[in-house]
């Protein structure tokens, strides 16, 4: 399936489920308020697809200190970037954009906006000439015109529109009454509205998948314009290597998560590989073997389902496939990684199908307690079952194995690493600072081996407080202090270590992940059976 077919189908699956709802309304009831409601709607985001331009600019000239450039001040600032970026709107028969916009940030970061191409605004950062080569800077720019080119801005506009408006027909037959007040219309109606509510959450996750078809598609784009597929494959993990190696102030921060749907690449899932390649010299091989799991593990098709970027492994592997297609060697051959691969079908999904179950335990227990407090009666099944569910979860999530020896370059090869189930580890390394730089109530810090980087979740037994405290006092005196941790690993949207024990060289700090969690669920069950009593 193409990208531009994947497109026009989502598309036409959305309007297929707006129209069919909007039309047994009209029929069946004639309705008049809800055309109000469908109208204002319409305007509304026809009012921000047109203006939103302009109310950027202003955002980002006062948030970020963005200098716009002219069509003709950008041929004087970079004469060779200009003649790349009006060759590319001569052969697509577009104008070149309205405004060029730099951010004087050495966070990498790419992206586009307008309401059509003839106002499209291109941004990029300081930080994506300071990473990248002149071909990879193309290969980039390439990307964020091909958003330009089809039409992106509009096509987002009209699926988002048709998805609001499944919610407002939803929440219209739910909430008001019919113009008659017989309830044999009010059953119908209530129905229309349920049907509505389900396309409205199918139609939610279709505008993600829909937002990763275009991603793809703008890939696709720059690996035609510029004829260099790699250069984009190289361009991308540079860019997570960027993103990860900076010690960012809470401006880049901001940057980085108010653009994270419009990026180039999405920062959470840039940690991943970011993290190795910052300590492996951008080594393609141990890069690849990272990659593999968004390809082998099920998690990884999970942690994609919720997201606006397709997994960075997936997009790297089309345009692998596209120098294979033009005669060029690939970039990092995750295929190849994947075949050479010994993989226990059986551990991977039995681990994967456990997990999911203990994962949604806790909605579970909801779900049968709202059941048998209703049948029943009583209140205590409810509070009984969900409190059980989240003492089982906590206990699954943390075991009582015994850690293991590893390095971060291990643990991130690891295809059956969960987001579910933490592996006990032991590592030796340091700490480089705190995990969110410049938070100084961030308990959470950066530790770095000889193989990557990764985020340690520290939790005092004092709660929230007990965190502040080490914040403020201990946070500080670990930095740049050779230590061992002792934890849990978890992989998915992003890698962390929950930290059981901390040792430096004259101390041993505890943490507490499961306290919390556990005495949470205590609470529910002993409430549970005080009211059952």
């Amino acid at each position: 399936m193409t990208s531009k077919f994947a497109s026009m189908l989502t598309l036409g699956m959305l309007g297929a489920m707006f129209f069919s709802v909007l039309l047994v309304v009209s029929y069946l009831y004639g309705v008049m308020d809800i055309s109000a409601v469908f109208t204002i709607t319409i305007v509304i985001n026809v009012f921000s697809w047109l203006f939103a331009p302009v109310i950027n600019d202003i955002i980002y000239r006062l948030l970020y200190k963005i200098k716009f450039y002219k069509k003709s001040e950008f041929a004087d600032l970079s004469p060779e970037l200009y003649g790349f970026i009006s060759g590319v709107c001569e052969r697509n028969s577009i104008k070149f954009p309205k405004k060029v916009g730099i951010i004087e940030d050495e966070n990498p970061t790419a992206f586009t906006y307008g309401s059509l191409p003839s106002n499209a605004r291109l941004v990029f950062s300081k930080g994506i000439f300071t990473y990248l080569n002149k071909e990879e800077v193309e290969a980039v720019v390439a990307h964020e015109m091909g958003h330009i080119v089809h039409y992106d801005f509009l096509v987002m506009t009209i699926a988002n529109t048709m998805v609001q408006i499944l919610y407002e027909i939803y929440y219209f037959l739910t909430n008001s009454k019919s113009k008659s007040n017989n309830d044999n219309n009010k059953s119908p109606l209530a129905l229309i509205g349920l049907i509505s509510y389900i396309f409205y959450v199918i139609g939610t996750y279709a505008l993600l998948f829909l937002s990763r078809k275009r991603e793809y598609y703008a890939d696709e784009f720059s690996a035609r314009t510029t004829g260099r597929p790699n250069d984009l494959s190289t361009a991308l993990i540079k860019i997570a290597y960027g993103m990860v190696t900076l010690s960012s102030d809470k401006k880049s921060r901001r940057l980085l998560e108010s653009t994270r749907s419009l990026g180039i690449m999405d920062p959470h899932s840039a940690k991943g590989v970011g993290v190795v390649s910052r300590i492996s010299g951008q080594d393609s091989g141990q890069i690849g073997k990272v990659l593999a799991y968004d390809f082998v593990s099920p998690w990884a098709t999970i942690m994609e389902f919720g997201s606006t970027h397709p997994l960075t492994g997936k997009r790297i592997q089309k345009l692998d496939n596209m120098s294979e297609e033009m005669g060029q060697k690939k970039s990092y051959d995750i295929r190849t990684i994947i075949n050479n691969l010994t993989i226990d079908r059986s551990r991977l999904y039995s681990g994967f199908y456990f997990g999911a179950i203990i994962h949604f335990l806790p909605n579970l227990a909801i779900a049968v307690g709202l059941i048998l407090m209703i049948t029943l009666g009583g209140i205590s099944y409810l509070l009984i079952l969900f409190g059980l569910a989240l003492v089982i979860k906590t206990l699954y999530k943390f075991s009582n194995s015994s850690p293991e020896q590893t390095t971060l370059l291990d643990l991130m090869t690891d295809i059956y690493a969960s987001p579910v189930r933490g592996k006990r580890v032991t590592l030796e390394g340091k700490i480089i600072g705190r995990g969110d730089s410049g938070a100084f109530l961030a308990e959470d810090m950066m530790f770095q081996d000889g193989t990557g980087l990764i985020y340690l979740d520290y939790t005092s037994k004092f709660g929230i407080f007990g965190n502040w405290f080490f914040a403020l006092k201990k946070v500080m005196k670990l930095i740049d202090q050779e230590i061992s941790i002792n934890g849990w690993f978890f992989r998915g949207n992003y890698q962390m270590i929950s930290v059981a024990r901390i040792r430096t060289v004259s101390e041993t700090i505890k943490s507490h992940p499961k306290l919390w969690s556990v005495l949470t669920g205590s609470v529910f069950i002993l409430w549970g059976i005080l009211i059952a009593g």
